[in-house]
């Protein structure tokens, strides 16, 4: 939840604005905004395809809130509806590339000679494609693992939770994110310079290759743009997990989690207040 408030509390804000309360249906989109968002972020790979798929998930939430009859926690109910959403949407713009691809993108533009761009620069473009080539590690799985793989390493949720979110058993969706992990594995740890120091490939001697291909364009670096979200607690992995795999995990997180966009958010509530957004009220 973007605001860490108490479940109980959540779930009273729940059933009021279920029953048409919309002063607690904003409690309860302020609860979920960020993690809607991030979750679409992370699947489509780019903040325009997010915004619209997660402003459509928190439209269904919020209109759906009479349907909610508690057999899981909200927010498990909130993480089923919106992989259920993602898996029908369209493919989102960047959802093209694939491992291979990726690979030879990586293979051709390495540049050992630096950059002639002053250094605040060529580290906020290092960052920018940093940011894009997790994006694209994840966008090579193919959408069933990369959601198991997404709720699990990076979204943190337990694997009885995730389960529950893509309505398998748990053992399925170990298997799920395992196959995950070994694909991201094998491709970092043969690329990767954050992942392992010794790999050739670092982020700043891509860049000027990426931008002569067009791959990323200076005025328009979206990812370094996003709000961030306020720090989270370290949350503890599990025991019986390699080390390596931790860290694969470390590499796709990234340095931030992702806010809900204002504008997005000021469109949902707009909704909202309006008459054009009725919530589903319980008989």
């Amino acid at each position: 939840m973007s605001i860490e408030e108490p479940a109980a509390d959540l779930a009273e804000h729940v059933r009021a604005a279920a029953t048409g309360d919309k002063a607690a249906a904003r409690a309860v989109l302020d609860a979920i905004e960020n993690d809607v968002y991030e979750l679409a972020l992370r699947m489509l790979g780019h903040p325009e395809d997010a915004q619209d798929a997660a402003q459509e998930i928190l439209v269904i939430v919020l209109t759906h809130l009479g349907s909610f009859r508690g057999e899981s926690a909200f927010k498990t109910w909130v993480w089923r509806v919106a992989a259920n959403h993602l898996a029908r949407v369209r493919r989102g713009r960047r959802e093209v590339v694939t491992f291979e691809i990726l690979g030879e993108r990586l293979e051709t533009g390495l540049r050992e000679e630096p950059s002639e761009r002053p250094d605040p620069e060529a580290e906020l473009l290092a960052k920018e494609l940093r940011l894009r080539c997790t994006e694209a590690m994840l966008l090579s799985l193919d959408r069933e693992l990369r959601i198991a793989y997404v709720l699990g390493d990076i979204l943190s949720l337990s694997g009885e939770e995730a389960a529950l979110v893509l309505e398998i058993d748990e053992a399925a969706y170990r298997k799920r994110l395992s196959r995950a992990r070994e694909r991201l594995y094998a491709f970092l740890r043969g690329w990767c310079g954050v992942f392992d120091p010794a790999n050739p490939c670092r982020c700043s001697g891509q860049v000027d290759c990426a931008i002569e291909r067009g791959l990323l364009v200076p005025q328009d670096l979206y990812f370094s743009k996003e709000r961030p979200r306020p720090a989270r607690a370290a949350i503890r992995r599990a025991t019986d997990e390699v080390t390596s795999l931790m860290h694969v995990a470390e590499v796709m997180r990234g340095p931030s989690s992702y806010a809900a966009p204002d504008a997005m958010v000021k469109s949902v509530r707009g909704l909202l207040d309006s008459n054009r957004l009725e919530l589903w009220r319980l008989p």
